[in-house]
């Protein structure tokens, strides 16, 4: 299913089946504060059952109250991130393990991988939107407070992250409040939005259901991010799997545009399907790519930018198996237009994240990203004149218009182009290459600065949790 090439009529449908779903069977909100609040504003509550119905008015009015300009800003609030119109790539998040930088062994993530992969994609210049990628395993269960201050600390570029407790949600409102120079210009020029993902078919975990409407209440965007499993919690079939993903985000749309009217929100699938030999969810599989192109389909019917999972690989090394996934998950996701595409790092069937591969990977996108401009149609008559002087057999490699127009052509900074015997001469794997250029990125980049007393405020405000002894690292 690459979506652009699906009836004009099946977003349509799909919101159809959504809304017979949602009127008939409902959700499930298995946090009592949450049902109480949704059965004051107007929705049909069973408490026995913990399932929330939709109703037609409800329906209506949040939709009509789903902002359309939803944005994201650099650290400094000057420059949106350009997603409406073109699409925007960022890392993957976040397993617990890492490739090592120096051996290329798989290891548990610490907080320093969390840092020096977060500099690392502000190096980068084809990645646009930031994660921490992997989870800081050396810092407990306040992680998640590390992982957004290191965020803020190593990259002036927007970022995504989400607490796992919703009684650590205002200390990270807090953190982003301090960087930005109050909630309010937060609120004017969001450099954050947070995620969360259901678990389908029409579940939120009691702490997630929390967490969103704590995030919420502060009006920071906020990503439903779908995880369905085609197969698994979602039917096999492809149209049928999107009705899940598009039914669970669905409900959230309306249950948090009747709550908090105008709380920005983006439309997200990192969905997939099972294999059915081995029972596991392969993130490189070609319906990866096709599924989640449906979802920025729906997204595009909402008037909402889109989060896409897709550039992501189950292989354990930069080998073939990873350009051909990398290239089946990412490609119908730019052919439909997805606001963010969410991978860049991914290996491992999502279980790892690879220095390497996240440079690998910058280079990819550079060269998807040329391929996805169009011919440009413009005067042809200095190129006839040419074609003349030069028919038969003619060489315009000394032209003064080659000259002038090859630099449009793409240029790889990583890929070789060599013959073999320089390319042998060289000695160097493209695993080589691409481990160098990182190691030169770790020892040179150096990210924007915060000022002294934002740092010093973001150290005071993650100690609460921490404990007096945690301290930023140069």
């Amino acid at each position: 299913m690459l979506a652009s090439r699906l009836p004009d009529s099946t977003a349509g449908l799909v919101h159809e089946k959504s809304v017979e779903i949602l009127s008939e069977v409902g959700f499930c909100v298995p946090e009592r504060d949450g049902l109480a609040r949704l059965e004051a504003a107007g929705f049909p509550v069973n408490w026995q059952s913990q399932m929330v119905r939709v109703t037609p008015e409800l329906l209506k009015t949040a939709l009509a109250r789903l902002p359309r300009d939803v944005r994201l800003y650099d650290r400094a609030g000057e420059t949106p991130t350009p997603f409406e119109h073109h699409p925007c790539f960022m890392g993957a998040g976040t397993p617990v393990n890492v490739f090592d930088l120096q051996t290329g062994t798989r290891r548990p993530a610490t907080r320093q991988d969390v840092r020096y992969l977060v500099t690392l994609q502000d190096a980068l210049p084809q990645v646009d939107i930031v994660r921490p990628t992997v989870t800081a395993t050396d810092q407990g269960t306040c992680s998640d407070l590390v992982e957004i201050a290191e965020l803020l600390r190593c990259t002036g570029k927007p970022v995504v992250h989400r607490t796992l407790s919703s009684e650590r949600v205002d200390a990270a409102v807090e953190m982003l409040a301090v960087v930005a120079g109050g909630e309010d210009a937060f609120h004017a020029h969001p450099n954050f939005a947070t995620l969360y993902c259901p678990i389908s078919p029409g579940y939120f975990t009691p702490e997630n259901v929390r967490c969103m409407l704590r995030w919420a209440e502060h009006g920071v965007p906020i990503t439903l991010l779908s995880m369905a499993m085609g197969g698994g919690s979602a039917p096999a079939t492809l149209l049928g799997e999107l009705v899940v993903i598009n039914t669970d985000i669905l409900a959230w749309i309306v249950a948090l545009q009747t709550l908090y009217p105008g709380v920005p929100l983006l439309y997200g699938s990192v969905s997939a399907v099972l294999d059915m030999r081995t029972g596991s969810l392969p993130l490189g599989a070609p319906e990866r790519g096709m599924i989640n192109s449906g979802a920025a389909m729906m997204a595009r019917y909402y008037g909402i930018p889109s989060m896409c999972g897709g550039l992501s690989s189950d292989a354990k090394e930069l080998d073939a198996q990873a350009g051909f996934e990398k290239a089946v998950t990412a490609v119908p996701l730019l052919l439909e237009g997805a606001s963010i595409i969410y991978g860049v790092g991914a290996t491992d069937v999502g279980a790892s994240i690879s220095y390497v591969q996240m440079v690998l990977d910058d280079e990819f996108i550079a060269g998807l990203r040329r391929m996805m401009q169009s011919i440009t149609v413009h005067d042809l008559e200095e190129e006839i004149a040419l074609i003349k002087v030069n028919t038969p057999r003619g060489n315009f490699l000394k032209a003064k218009h080659t000259r002038r127009t090859f630099r449009e052509h793409w240029l790889p900074g990583i890929l070789s182009r060599d013959t073999y015997e320089t390319w042998q001469a060289k000695g160097e794997t493209i695993e080589q290459v691409c481990r160098r250029k990182a190691q030169d990125i770790m020892a040179q980049h150096r990210p924007p600065p915060l000022p002294a007393g934002v740092e010093a405020e973001l150290e005071r405000i993650v100690r609460r949790y921490l404990g007096p002894e945690f301290h930023f690292d140069p």
